[in-house]
């Protein structure tokens, strides 16, 4: 904490010269017509790391006690936490959008980029039909460009709809019909909604992520089970377990190359990491059954909130 008299600060160069010496003649300028004669700087330092300065101008002559000074010094560095808290709050806001993002990309490479690839092969054995005369070829080829086209707008609608995922509600059951419902609209399959939560309210964060699990199960069940029924049960005692489970053909969750089925199960397990929770596939003849299963005290990522201290201060670079 300095106390500076205005009226004898200096701007010539040397030791203690004040590091914008412009600045400072027209601060100096401002204060003579405002009539302020002294200057009192508190450095807003944390952990030896200088975040900012607070200036406070007097008119006239000022002096503090120690017990003064040192309440300046304590605001001072309560200012200073709360500037790094708000900085922190920034920085994990930041690493949330970028995970969300990578999340988001990795799923319109798995969905849409591999569709396209896939009409793309679709369209040379169409033009090498055409070149050879090969009716049936051409007539195979436009059948797959069909399929794909068609599978290809429901991938658009799937993703869609998931970037539209609404928890202002805070009840999962109703973002989970909800989402039951637009998957019924779209795939033409029957669904069943079973909830024992007892209105138990589940954070927003985990919510959401939560809701993006179960979207992914229900999309490999319209694209790969060959199911009739699906059926979402979820139980918040004693701890949140929500299965997605259908009636169809089942596949190996362990075996195979990683197609789009594998895929969607690694994009399930990663976003259950982020919440702590777990997810189990069982599968077989009589369908497939996707178990999430979360902590009893599911972990959240919601950053801290502050209201911004309102002072003047300059920050540092």
């Amino acid at each position: 904490m300095r106390v500076i008299p205005i009226a004898q600060a200096s701007p010539a160069a040397g030791e203690g010269a004040h590091p914008h010496p412009q600045r400072q003649r027209q601060l100096q300028r401002r204060c003579e017509v405002e009539g302020y004669t002294t200057l009192v700087t508190l450095p807003l330092l944390l952990q030896q790391r200088l975040l900012g300065e607070v200036e406070l101008f007097y008119r006239g002559d000022i002096t503090f006690s120690d017990g003064e000074r040192n309440l300046f010094e304590a605001l001072a560095s309560h200012l200073a936490g709360a500037m790094e808290s708000l900085r922190m709050a920034a920085l994990a806001r930041q690493s949330a959008v970028a995970s969300e993002r990578k999340l988001l990309a990795q799923e319109l490479h798995d969905s849409i980029a591999q569709s396209l690839a896939f009409l793309k092969i679709q369209m040379g054995l169409l033009r090498s039909a055409q070149a050879q005369g090969d009716q049936a070829g051409v007539q195979a080829a436009m059948a797959e460009l069909d399929t794909g086209v068609r599978e290809s707008y429901n991938d658009v609608r799937e993703l869609l709809l998931h970037f539209r995922v609404r928890t202002e509600s805070g009840r999962l059951d109703l973002a989970l019909r909800e989402t039951l419902s637009k998957f019924e609209l779209q795939s033409g399959l029957s669904g069943h909604l079973s909830c024992k939560d007892d209105g138990v309210p589940m954070p927003a964060d985990v919510q959401i992520q939560v809701l993006h699990i179960v979207q992914e199960a229900l999309s490999n069940v319209r694209k790969h089970a060959r199911a009739r029924q699906v059926w979402v049960d979820v139980q918040a005692h004693p701890a949140w377990v929500i299965r997605v489970r259908d009636d169809g053909q089942g596949f190996a969750p362990e075996a195979g190359p990683a197609d789009a089925t594998h895929v969607g199960l690694s994009i399930m397990r990663e976003r259950a990491e982020r919440i702590g929770a777990t997810v189990a596939v069982n599968s077989g003849p009589q369908g497939t059954e996707v178990c999430l299963s979360l902590p009893a005290n599911p972990p959240t990522h919601n950053p801290p909130t502050h209201s911004a201290p309102t002072h003047s201060a300059s920050d540092t670079d």
